[in-house]
């Protein structure tokens, strides 16, 4: 659970940072008459991928491809699950492997058409974790620790978005979001689940099928979650950031400035 909620996290930000592209290829259209705005911003979009292993620093984003946490203690706790107990060495890998599929603008509506396609999203970490599943009358107890790597292949993100750009104040605002989703392939190889052998061995297969079918027979409820919980955090993220800021913190660079390679940090 806890490294879906990470995952969301993440893709978030890769929204923003798009975001920040769709608005930098809305200044460059004049300089660049040529090329329609969609191409621009796919070029944007592209720059910000390059930039992802470094990070953005000034918007307060780590290094994402590959993300790095070295411990991280869980605890959670709702009506329907409890998780306890720590991750280390967290790497997740396949942020910036993606290909922008689709990328219309209408800069009179302020409306955005995209589809992203991610290649292999994938984590490798070490766990050791409880597991508790509440049900009506009963519980299931899972302990769990050693070596885990998931991976989810061929994510299909499409969607819609409507964004507002003050006219005086220069910034930017997030007014809908409708993202859909599908992935094409989910494998789980985690070990120490329930032991180990045949039993560990499906256990995997159970929750790769289940992750399987939660994303791709839920897009409605996933696309309901990612607007409520995605527009108020982008719009706080923006607040009090104007475009020019946005531009420059995520490495467009002012007139004339050559932009600067991305020198990823040694592991």
């Amino acid at each position: 659970y806890s490294y879906v909620q990470f995952v969301f996290k993440m893709k978030i930000a890769i929204f923003l940072l798009a975001i920040v592209g769709l608005t930098a290829a809305e200044e460059k259209a004049q300089v660049f008459a040529d090329r329609s705005l969609s191409s621009a911003a796919v070029e944007a979009i592209e720059n910000l991928r390059d930039e992802m292993p470094c990070g953005f620093p000034a918007l307060g984003i780590p290094p994402l491809a590959p993300l790095k946490i070295p411990h991280k203690e869980i605890n959670l706790d709702t009506e329907a699950l409890q998780v306890q107990g720590v991750v280390d060495n967290f790497r997740l890998n396949g942020l910036n492997d993606f290909d922008i599929d689709e990328m219309k603008i209408n800069a009179i509506t302020s409306k955005v058409n995209f589809r992203f396609i991610f290649r292999n999203v994938n984590v490798d970490t070490q766990y050791d974790l409880r597991v508790l599943l509440k049900k009506a009358g009963f519980t299931i107890n899972l302990v769990g620790n050693g070596p885990a790597k998931f991976a989810v292949k061929n994510i299909d993100v499409k969607g819609v978005l409507k964004y507002s750009l003050g006219v005086l104040s220069g910034k930017l605002k997030l007014k809908t979001l409708n993202i859909r989703t599908q992935i094409g392939e989910v494998e789980s190889d985690i070990e120490g689940i329930l032991g180990e052998g045949g039993i560990n061995e499906k256990m995997n297969d159970a929750l790769a099928e289940i992750v399987e079918l939660a994303v791709n027979e839920n897009e409605d409820a996933i696309a309901d979650t990612i607007e409520s919980i995605a527009v108020p955090m982008v719009n706080e993220a923006l607040a009090d950031i104007t475009l020019a800021e946005l531009i420059s913190s995520a490495g467009g660079g002012g007139d004339g400035e050559e932009k600067e390679k991305c020198i990823p940090p040694s592991d």
